[in-house]
């Protein structure tokens, strides 16, 4: 969520870590500004305009959707605080979280109990691509599977393998559930921001790996997983991120339903 939008100043390059894979570096670098990431005025205010696009933006999601079940269930991937849970909580029945650093998962939970949705919102640290290196006997269990909505939210440009996190996100959703991939249009597609050689020197360039997204690429990583029912949708406007960041960027939804595996 907006915590994997490109923080600074509370990261420094660690010697050797050139070693470290992406999703470490990741872990690390949420685990460090976790209790202060959300508090800064630009990402709050990106946190708000998600939360504007995706309830405003429901009734499209929900129209993906090729299943009738009434009680809907929410993943919300890489769920920093959850702003994607409590935005699409008066639409679901629950929502479960998963993210990379424990510390993330300590701060969704924490809001979750003030707000008083500990009922039906909840969060565990899990890695779909790296099993083995973030241990989680949660994602094994039912509760974890055959979702009705997975949400990954401006933390897919953190990923080395795009289809392979398409694919695992896909995975876990049921028949007729739908994907949606909120993050940042290519450069080459909306004229904005820096291209990534130009952040070279900026201390979180090593936890981004793709500065934003072409449709045309991201709808091919969705059908090579067997979505199907493809909606691609700019935000309203701009996201205003300091110039040092790479300056504002294009936000988009991207929208894919899980075939339905009819009995023969």
């Amino acid at each position: 969520m907006p915590h994997h939008i490109h923080h600074h100043g509370h990261h420094h390059h660690r010697p050797g870590s050139d070693n470290k894979s992406l999703g470490q570096r990741n872990k690390e670098h949420f685990d460090e500004v976790a209790s202060t990431a959300f508090q800064t005025p630009w990402i709050a205010k990106i946190a708000a305009q998600v939360t504007e696009e995706l309830q405003k933006n429901y009734a499209w999601i929900e129209e993906g959707r090729s299943n009738t079940r009434n009680d809907t269930k929410l993943l919300d991937y890489a769920c920093g605080n959850g702003i994607v849970s409590r935005a699409l909580a008066p639409y679901v029945k629950t929502c479960r979280g998963i993210d990379i650093s424990s510390e993330m998962v300590s701060q969704y939970q924490k809001v979750v109990e003030e707000e008083n949705m500990q009922d039906r919102l909840r969060a565990v640290q899990g890695d779909l691509l790296d099993m083995a290196a973030t241990p989680s006997p949660e994602l094994a269990s039912q509760e974890y599977k055959d979702f009705d909505f997975a949400v990954m939210s401006l933390a897919l440009h953190h990923v080395e393998d795009v289809e392979a996190m398409i694919a695992g996100l896909a995975e876990r959703l049921g028949d007729g559930g739908v994907l949606v991939i909120v993050d940042w249009v290519a450069e080459s597609e909306s004229g904005l921001g820096l291209p990534l050689s130009a952040m070279e020197d900026n201390p979180v360039r090593h936890t981004v790996h793709h500065m934003g997204f072409t449709e045309r690429e991201l709808r091919a990583a969705f059908e090579k997983a067997g979505l199907e029912s493809w909606g691609w949708k700019r935000f309203g406007k701009e996201s205003d991120i300091p110039s040092e960041l790479g300056g504002s960027q294009q936000g988009f939804l991207a929208r894919g339903t899980k075939k339905v595996e009819r009995e023969l």
